[in-house]
């Protein structure tokens, strides 16, 4: 089970989020300033089985900043999440940990190509 609070390292200094609801397999997180809101939120669902594929367990967590309205500029939303399927009995971080390593160490320009529609 997670902690009553969730840390995300952004730049310029962390942000604290208090968890505000859990429920059965999932949670939400929030933190709120004058400037911007942060929500994060944690589900856990299960995949069913087909006739050509077995059931797998599916992991989600969504990050959501809101920046206010300031001035001229409306008030718009940041998402990112992301989502680990895997088989009930399977326990390795490997892919997880591989992709997140890599946004991590190309010094986030891999994020940047994405922003800029490179694939």
């Amino acid at each position: 089970m997670l902690g009553d609070t969730f840390v995300l390292p952004v730049t310029g200094g962390d942000v604290t989020l208090k968890k505000i609801k859990e429920e059965a397999y999932s949670s939400e997180y929030m933190f709120r300033d004058t400037t911007s809101k942060y929500v994060v939120k944690i589900r856990h669902t299960t995949v069913k089985a087909t006739p050509t594929r077995p059931q797998y367990d599916r992991h989600n967590l969504e990050a959501v900043q809101t920046v206010f309205a300031a001035g001229s500029v409306p008030e718009y939303e940041r998402k990112f999440y992301f989502v680990y399927e895997v088989l009930p009995s399977d326990t390795s971080v490997l892919l997880g940990n591989a992709v997140s390593a890599k946004a991590v160490a190309s010094s986030n320009a891999i994020l940047v190509a994405l922003l800029n529609w490179e694939s």
